[in-house]
């Protein structure tokens, strides 16, 4: 007998999120009552609740019936193209926050760990679940920005972690502009894994580029350093998402 596959409508994305949320999250929440678990910095330890939460997506894709169509295959070869200069723009970024030297190698490879998981997570979360659901209710471009406005919004927590309101504020419209350049890419390639590369090395860049200069008076610098970054990213998805291509997204789609 076959096994009965999930299908993927938009309240079950949302259902999908809370419960993402409830994971990612968790170990900020568990530490502000007086627990430590792993995942309290980005410098200072691995992510276990990034890790609980990239499961979950995960799982949820693979019990999927259309885990193809949210992007849970390898992209078409001629599609790569698009990958670049986003791929590239990361890559000087990095260059750029390694100019003044090196980090030490051991915090170094912790954010390149908890990068790559919040990667995973998030792209699974938003990109193929949340977008996908989406989809099947909606046309390209509504999809598109639902699915960005509650990926700058589930960034609020970040700032309003550390009661930085508004860094948390200028985050998330950072984090917003930045998914509509992700989910353009996502809907272009047919795939999430060419964006879990680049949102890892861009997060890693990121992070990396502001250790030399920790906040000052609690107050974080990143949010407004993402905020500059992430404009050439959102007019490149808009670029993407003309017209045209839209059009062809919108036969592609099951």
């Amino acid at each position: 007998m076959p096994i009965p596959r999930i299908h993927l409508t938009m309240p079950l994305a949302i259902g999908a999120l809370a419960v993402w949320l409830c994971l990612s999250l968790g170990g900020r929440w568990l530490e502000s009552a007086g627990y430590t678990l792993p995942g309290a910095a980005v410098t200072g330890r691995i992510g276990l609740s990034w890790a609980l939460a990239a499961l979950f997506a995960l799982a949820l894709l693979l019990a999927s019936s259309r885990r193809r169509a949210a992007g849970m295959r390898a992209p078409p070869m001629k599609t790569l193209w698009l990958v670049w200069p986003p791929l590239l723009y990361a890559l000087l970024m990095l260059l750029l926050a390694w100019a003044g030297g090196w980090p030490q190698p051991r915090v170094l490879l912790i954010v390149a760990c908890n990068a790559a998981l919040v990667a995973i997570s998030e792209e699974l979360m938003f990109r193929a679940i949340l977008l996908q659901g989406m989809l099947d209710r909606y046309a390209v471009w509504p999809a598109v920005l639902m699915s960005s406005a509650l990926f700058g919004l589930a960034h609020t927590a970040n700032g309003l972690a550390t009661g930085d309101v508004s860094g948390a504020l200028w985050q998330a419209v950072a984090a917003t502009l930045q998914g509509i350049g992700y989910a353009a890419i996502r809907l272009r390639t047919r795939s999430v894994w060419p964006m879990v590369l680049v949102h890892g090395l861009w997060d890693y860049a990121l992070v990396t580029a502001t250790l030399p200069n920790p906040a000052e008076y609690g107050v974080s610098i990143l949010p407004y350093i993402a905020l500059l970054a992430v404009l050439p990213l959102c007019l490149y998805g808009i670029y993407l998402l003309r017209p045209s291509q839209r059009a062809v997204i919108s036969q592609l789609q099951p």
